[in-house]
This record gives structure tokens, C-alpha cells and sequence, in this order.
């Protein structure tokens, strides 16, 4: 075999081999983890959007009245949730989307806005509880409470949910 000939299969190889990448690189789909976290949408889940979910396929957690479980990044939904408040008043029902896989993100929609995640920590009991249940990745509701609060001149609002608390 001469030099030229192998000099010339690896060049046709390593050409191949970029333009494998190249078009790889077109067609993957490619998702921002932060850029699509605080838009105001309506997603394929959710009873209350009225896009697809049936009330029969929600599982319904039970009403406590006790409204004090916190969720995360209500700072960064402000203007959501003043939305949802004026939009659905203080008392409305939570939509909570968890992964079917443990340790993914659950959101959780008021209406048609998403207002925020579970904390970690949170996220993932509230999946093994659902897992436990047979319900693993099911939408699911709560009922849920917008409030506000002032803080010197600053109006914030949050959301707290009627859900059990998580043991650790």
C-alpha cells in the first residue's frame, strides 16, 4: 500500500467523520435549561389550560386547609404571579407536573402560569410519593393560596400550597 493511498482513506475518513458532526450538530435538538424556566406559557399539561389532561387522568391530592407549604423562584415569577392573583384571586387550584424519573424538576402552574418549582429536596419526595402510590410522572392538583406581603415599599407576592409536608 503506498503512503498517498492511506494518506488519502484517512483524510476521507476524518471528512466523513466531520460531516457526521456537522449534521449532528444541525438536527439535535437544542434546549436552553434557563431560557424557557420563567416564560409565561401555556404547556401540554394542566386541567385548568384545558389542553389535553382530562380531570380523571389529574390525581387530586387531598384538601388540609393548612397552606403552608412554599415553593421555590417565587422572586423571579413576580409579575405571574400578580397575573394569576388578579386573573384567578387568592384561592385558585395548583397544577404539579413531575417527571416520571426521580430528581427531575416539578413545575407548578396556576391557571395558564407556571409560578414556580418545587425545592429540590421537595421535588424529589413529592415524586417518590407518587411512585409509592403507583402514580409515578402523573399531573397532579392541590389546592393552593396566592398572598401578598409588604416588605418596606416593596409588594412581593408568593404562592403556598395545601399539600402534607415531606418527611425527610
Amino acid at each position: 500500500m503506498r503512503t498517498g493511498d492511506s494518506m488519502s482513506e484517512l483524510v476521507m475518513v476524518l471528512g466523513g467523520a466531520a460531516a457526521v458532526f456537522l449534521l449532528w450538530s444541525l438536527v439535535r435538538p437544542r434546549v436552553d435549561p434557563a431560557g424557557d424556566l420563567y416564560a409565561l406559557a401555556v404547556s401540554d399539561f394542566g386541567a385548568a389550560a384545558g389542553n389535553g389532561i382530562q380531570a380523571a387522568d389529574l390525581h387530586h391530592w387531598q384538601a388540609l386547609g393548612r397552606f403552608d407549604f412554599a415553593i421555590t423562584d417565587t422572586e423571579r415569577h413576580q409579575a405571574v404571579l400578580h397575573a394569576a392573583l388578579a386573573e384567578l384571586g387568592p384561592l385558585c387550584m395548583a397544577t404539579l407536573h413531575a417527571p416520571v424519573e426521580v430528581g427531575g424538576r416539578v413545575e407548578v402552574r396556576v391557571g395558564n402560569h407556571r409560578v414556580g418549582f418545587l425545592f429540590d429536596g421537595d421535588a424529589s419526595r413529592f415524586q417518590r410519593r407518587l411512585a409509592y402510590e403507583s402514580r409515578a410522572g402523573q399531573t397532579s392538583q392541590c389546592g393552593a393560596r396566592i398572598v401578598t406581603a409588604v416588605e418596606g415599599s416593596r409588594k412581593t407576592v408568593s404562592i403556598l400550597l395545601d399539600l402534607k409536608p415531606f418527611r425527610h
